[in-house]
């Protein structure tokens, strides 16, 4: 009887506040995330957090030189889901000639945990193997406007 009522009281006693987020689609500071979860590659190159990586338009846009048969090769042995082609997009490849805009994917439950919310570890670990690419020199967010 003391159980069940130290039960009904821990149960029963408490604020209507909506439950915390779980670690997985909480939002961290770039800098602690990067360096928690980013073991391989460059995380300087990554211009947002796993927490809120899928905080963008569908996907992750990044530059590449064009016709470099090698970095593509590279490219499709992280995910075949990457697609690349003349443009661009945040990432701005056209600020320079002889890029190709480049885009990952970030689909729930594939790459996203919740619409707009965190990467999953695979999606996360895909972006760092692309941040250690020499070429790609940043990772951006698709945020179309």
């Amino acid at each position: 009887m003391l159980i069940s009522s130290l039960v009904v009281a821990v149960l029963g006693c408490g604020d209507n506040k909506p439950p915390r987020a779980t670690p997985d689609a909480r939002v961290v500071s770039p800098d602690a995330d990067l360096v928690a979860h980013c073991t391989m590659g460059n995380a300087d190159k990554i211009r947002f957090a796993q927490g809120d990586g899928c905080a963008n338009d569908g996907s992750v846009e990044f530059c590449i030189p064009d016709n470099n048969a090698a970095v593509l090769s590279t490219l499709a042995g992280i995910s075949t889901t990457i697609t690349c082609a003349p443009g661009g997009g945040r990432a701005n490849c056209l600020a320079s000639p002889g890029l190709l805009l480049c885009s990952y994917p970030t689909v729930v439950p594939t790459e996203c945990v919740t619409h707009y919310g965190s990467m999953t570890t695979a999606a996360w670990s895909n972006v760092c193997a692309i941040s250690g690419i020499p070429e790609v020199t940043e990772i951006v967010q698709t945020i179309l406007e």
